[in-house]
């Protein structure tokens, strides 16, 4: 019986630090901002959570610069690596900022939902989040550029969609 004591003391003890959940939690946002060095800030996040309901807020934030040597119909696949990228949570309030944003931006002009003239850009992060907990993220977006030529040219871009899966230890 003292045996099975022990045994049980250990794995009161030792058994929550094997045992630490990981969960993704897919976030959405359709609209937001984009700037003209391509920085993209897109609001508001919405995810769905378990159960039914939905949460929405927060925002996520890209670098100025991407694609900064990338002409339209040029880099299909434009690497970046180590770049800033900062998020905060609608279902938790919390924040994180990463350092190591790497990933690939499509700046070759292809058609999008809404518009012939569209940037990809897909990425991956990691740290810890204001809560301590270690994150992970993969992120995609969509923008949209609306580029005229000759005196006044230039480019509107508008965010299309984004999608950000968090996964938390």
């Amino acid at each position: 019986m003292k045996q099975l004591h022990v045994v049980l003391l250990f794995l009161a003890t030792f058994l929550p630090l094997f045992a630490s959940a990981q969960t993704t939690q897919p976030y959405f946002a359709n609209s937001g901002y984009v700037s003209s060095f391509n920085a993209v800030k897109g609001y508001p996040l919405t995810a769905n959570l378990p159960g039914g309901s939905s949460v929405s807020g927060g925002d996520f934030n890209s670098p100025n610069g991407m694609g900064g040597q990338c002409y339209w119909g040029g880099c299909p696949n434009w690497p970046f690596y180590n770049y800033p990228l900062s998020y905060v949570l609608p279902s938790d309030s919390s924040t994180a900022s990463f350092t190591n944003f790497t990933g690939t931006a499509d700046f070759s002009s292809k058609h999008c939902s809404i518009s012939p003239q569209c940037i990809f850009a897909k990425g991956t992060a990691s740290g810890v989040d204001s809560l301590g907990r270690s994150v992970s993220l993969s992120i995609s977006w969509e923008v949209a550029a609306y580029c005229r030529s000759g005196r006044g040219g230039g480019c509107t871009k508008k965010l299309v969609q984004a999608e950000m899966d968090v996964t938390t230890n």
